[in-house]
């Protein structure tokens, strides 16, 4: 039944984009987060697929290489970054240390995912997941009343059949829906404990240099003492 194939468009763009916006609020470096970018060349906003090449660092999933495709598009490179993703941290590195102007790239870092940041992903999550449902529950009301009034007088068990499609597709539809907003809310939980675990690293080795310290001074302290005895 066409209906139940419109429907089905319908529900799946739905949940498509809510997965697209979720890639946007970055945790990890996600290549669709830079699908938004444009970049001014010389008066001319171009996808930044046409100006730049983009991979992910090695050995880190929280930054991006931009490599320009001409030198002179750095600087719109970066701007074209920071209007679409203003979160983002950018630094202007050289290859192997080259003070060449075509050997030098983009670094970007995706921001720490603090209390703050984590408490205002998780509501973000939150609201694009309820808005999504909201527009997936409405597709679903609008072509049942659809389904029904096309197939009045049409035997039971086909009216039953047709129904029980469009119910399947609501639950599978919802059911991916849920497991997006689990999977981007568990990555923005372990980028938080990650946080904290390096927060409680580092308070440990500063305590450690400061208790050096200590040491190192009542050490002085005690030497001079003894050269004036």
């Amino acid at each position: 039944m066409n209906l139940l194939g419109e429907a089905k468009t319908q529900m799946s763009g739905y949940v498509a984009l809510l997965n697209y916006r979720y890639l946007n609020l970055c945790v990890k470096a996600e290549p669709a987060a830079l699908l938004s970018v444009t970049v001014d060349a010389d008066g001319e906003m171009l996808d930044i697929e046409k100006t730049a090449k983009a991979r992910n660092a090695p050995n880190r999933e929280d930054q991006f290489e931009i490599y320009p495709l001409d030198s002179n598009l750095l600087f719109p490179l970066s701007k074209g970054l920071k209007t679409a993703h203003p979160e983002f941290e950018i630094e202007i590195m050289s290859i192997d240390g080259s003070d060449d102007e075509e050997d030098k790239y983009l670094l970007v870092t995706m921001p720490v995912v603090n209390k703050e940041r984590r408490d205002a992903l998780m509501n973000a999550v939150s609201a694009l997941s309820d808005e999504c449902k909201v527009k997936v529950d409405g597709v679903f009301h609008q072509y049942m009343a659809q389904v029904v009034d096309k197939l009045v007088g049409a035997p039971a068990d086909e009216i039953d059949e047709a129904k029980n499609e469009l119910d399947q597709l609501h639950d599978d539809h919802n059911k991916l829906l849920k497991e997006y907003r689990e999977d981007k809310e568990k990555e923005i939980e372990d980028a938080y404990q990650r946080y904290l675990t390096e927060q409680q690293q580092k308070d440990i080795r500063n305590k450690e240099e400061a208790d050096a310290r200590g040491e190192d001074k009542r050490t002085s302290m005690r030497l001079l003492a003894d050269d004036n005895e």
